[in-house]
């Protein structure tokens, strides 16, 4: 799976573990995303990782490799669908594993868009199943086609393929109705978000499906922050702290396409704007070795590569993230109390921009050069970028998101407390599943 997805199931995996509330965790994952997740889970406990390795060729992909990691083969989320095929051919492995596994596990979760991963429950004795998309309530909420949220107005142009469409077709939406499949019989969506942020979401979906949602969130912070931040990267914040620079995080995930015009236009607003701000970038974006390194002296620094993000939001001289939104980052975001400026790309990170803006309201959002039903082709220009990224830093509209922010930020916190909301979902969460797993070895 890719990181944005591993991420949560691995925060969650520590925190079962440094409960009590499980005794052992095995993980399945392929050889090249292995060492990954071992480093995430190192100091965890009974945690234990199994290699799953791809097949080699047998006359699939038309005579291509298969693909050997669910994060790094995605060049595109438009080719979802044929990632999701092609990764089922480690069905047979995994079911061989699965069952292998001492003593019986007593629940399998696994990712929703693997909906191939059902049918090893169910050879291994019916174990209970519990999936993860790696969403939010609300993202899930629309995606399930419920009556709207009350004073909230969306349009297509909010949402992307399949769901754009009125009568959909194709692999895409083939998956969609096979990840449907999957999740209505299993024992619930384990949703990484908490009950104070999304609370019209989960009611309204206890009221039109009978498939349980688990608020057991922000799993972020299951732990503290900034244990594995770059030094560099930490000394350099430190030093804007003690200047009293205000820093704004740019990043926009592993899996975005940005054209070389589109990132020039960001480096450009964002040089204009005199801002200081860390900027994460990919080197898939390059086709040369520009990769803006020096361009913008001391009040800009660029860092390529795997970053702490968790660990960059919580420093104190961090004051707004430039995000695509991805659900992971926007609940990072919340749960340190920084404000968002929204770049939507792909996926239902739409969705959460509007969420974020709209509903949250502890954000703002850049807008492409067309209009707002034609966002896919639209280039954000370097003066949007500069006007929008010191207007959430300094202006009135960014002081109120930080406010709001802020208040999210302390509920965030409650809900992972003892007594919590979050706290109490996930021992209820153990709790029925322990039952299922004993009426069906009584």
């Amino acid at each position: 799976m890719a990181k944005g997805h591993a991420m949560p199931l691995l925060h969650l995996t520590r925190l079962l573990l440094a409960r009590g509330l499980v005794s052992k965790v095995t993980f399945f994952t392929t050889p090249r995303d292995a060492p990954f997740i071992r480093a995430s889970l190192a100091g965890a406990g009974a945690a234990a990782v199994v290699e799953l390795p791809f097949p080699t060729d047998d006359g699939l992909n038309d005579g291509a490799a298969p693909p050997q990691s669910m994060d790094d083969e995605l060049a595109s989320p438009s080719q979802l669908a044929d990632v999701v095929a092609a990764s089922a051919a480690l069905r047979p492995a995994f079911a061989a594993a699965f069952a292998r596994l001492e003593p019986r596990p007593d629940v399998l979760v696994h990712d929703g868009f693997l909906p191939w991963a059902e049918r090893a429950a169910a050879d291994a004795g019916g174990v209970p199943r519990l999936v993860s998309y790696g969403m939010s309530a609300f993202a899930t909420y629309v995606a399930g086609a419920v009556d709207g949220l009350a004073g909230l107005r969306l349009t297509r142009a909010y949402l992307n393929p399949p769901f754009d469409e009125p009568e959909p077709t194709g692999p895409l939406w083939d998956l969609v109705c096979k990840t449907k499949a999957s999740m209505d019989s299993s024992e619930g969506i384990i949703v990484n978000s908490f009950v104070e942020l999304e609370a019209l979401c989960f009611d309204g979906w206890s009221r039109m499906s009978p498939v349980k949602l688990w608020p057991v969130g922000p799993l972020c912070l299951a732990f503290e922050p900034g244990r594995n931040m770059d030094r560099d990267v930490s000394d350099w914040l430190d030093s804007r702290l003690a200047m009293n620079r205000p820093v704004l995080y740019v990043a926009f995930g592993s899996q975005a396409e940005l054209s070389w015009t589109q990132l020039e236009e960001i480096a450009l607003g964002l040089d204009q704007s005199g801002l200081d701000f860390l900027w994460v970038v990919r080197s898939k974006w390059f086709d040369s070795d520009n990769r803006f390194e020096n361009r913008f002296g001391d009040k800009g620094k660029v860092y390529q590569g795997f970053i702490d993000q968790f660990g960059v939001l919580s420093h104190k001289s961090i004051e707004g993230f430039f995000s695509h939104c991805g659900w992971n980052l926007v609940l990072e975001s919340i749960s340190m109390g920084v404000p968002i400026l929204a770049f939507p790309m792909a996926a239902e990170q739409k969705l959460n921009a509007k969420f974020v803006v709209d509903v949250l309201r502890v954000g703002l959002r850049v807008w492409p050069k067309k209009r707002e039903d034609d966002m896919e082709n639209g280039l954000v220009a370097r003066e949007e970028v500069q006007v929008m990224v010191r207007e959430l830093i300094f202006g009135e509209e960014g002081k109120r998101a930080s406010t709001r922010v802020s208040e999210l930020a302390v509920l965030s916190k409650k809900a992972m407390e003892i007594g919590g909301s979050s706290y109490t979902k996930l021992e209820e969460m153990v709790h029925e599943i322990s039952e299922l797993t004993r009426d069906k070895s009584m």
